[in-house]
């Protein structure tokens, strides 16, 4: 597999079929109980939106003096959780309901969202080298790897409930399975980058990532939010969508030969993240619990 393959084919494939996969799972009647909830869902749609960029680029322009991965890892902030946070929530004994709710709210508004900020973020870190990359163009891309198949899985739902419902579990899985071989092949063919990557930024990422569950709880501490709906909101904070950041590396770098720098944060994230997040999830499960 060639890095334009991984690139322009492979990623956009493995995401789209997870994004597939959340909205094949999404019924209104999920939004409808979280709306009788509206504190718990206002707080994870800002933690996500608001808070968890502006600490990615406060962090960045703190620690990270190279332009293009400063640029990778805002854009990595840019992109909120996937269908793995909603099974990180369900493990640690938090509000699933609610996760999958914020899970599909934060990715419908990142097509407005995730376009506009990273052109500006690469206006910032790249000034006159910036990518000539239309909002338009952009914008498109997005919503066709990010929106439409959440839309799509909905739309299926809502016309076969009853057979969704039969064989739901069962085509979450095949796409996880998918998602996990599609994402671990690429990282094998680009393992020279990730290796390089894990030794440049291996530790910031790491660093960011516990800051940003931190915050996480602190949200939830602070709005008075129930167990179940602290343990949500943490994870929601501190677990990005690392195929859709791998996704809009490559979309940035645009018609550029080699393996997209702005992608690398993306890919050392996901090589990372989850085999640290899940201890932590379930520590603080355990200790919430007990309150």
């Amino acid at each position: 597999m060639t890095t334009e393959t991984i690139i322009d084919v492979a990623v956009p494939v493995a995401v789209f079929l997870m994004m597939f996969a959340l909205g094949l799972g999404l019924t209104f009647a999920d939004f409808r109980l979280a709306l009788k909830r509206p504190k718990a869902l206002l707080v994870g749609v800002a933690s996500q939106i608001v808070l968890v960029p502006v600490v990615g680029l406060l962090f960045v322009l703190v620690l990270q003096q190279d332009p293009d991965l400063a640029l990778g890892m805002v854009l990595l902030a840019l992109c909120p959780g996937a269908a793995m946070s909603n099974l990180l929530t369900r493990i640690a004994g938090g509000d699933v309901a609610l996760s999958v709710s914020l899970t599909a709210v934060s990715n419908l508004l990142s097509a407005a969202t995730l376009p506009a900020l990273s052109l500006l973020a690469a206006g910032h870190f790249l000034g006159a080298e910036a990518t000539r990359i239309e909002l338009g163009d952009l914008t498109l891309r997005v919503v066709a790897v990010a929106t439409v198949p959440v839309l799509l899985g909905m739309a299926i739902r809502s016309l076969a409930p009853h057979l969704v419902e039969r064989h739901e579990p069962a085509v979450f899985r095949i796409c996880f399975a998918v998602f996990i071989a599609i994402i671990g092949w690429s990282f094998m063919e680009v393992a020279d980058t990730l290796r390089s990557g894990l030794i440049l930024i291996g530790w910031q990422l790491a660093f960011l990532t516990f800051l940003l569950l931190g915050f996480g709880v602190a949200m939830g501490q602070v709005c008075g939010l129930s167990a179940p709906q602290r343990i949500t909101i943490a994870i929601e904070t501190g677990v990005q969508n690392s195929g859709l950041g791998l996704a809009a590396g490559a979309m940035l770098w645009g018609d550029a030969s080699g393996f997209p720098l702005f992608a690398i944060p993306s890919v050392v994230y996901g090589a990372l993240t989850y085999a640290m997040t899940f201890p932590v999830v379930i520590l603080l499960s355990r200790a919430w619990q007990r309150v």
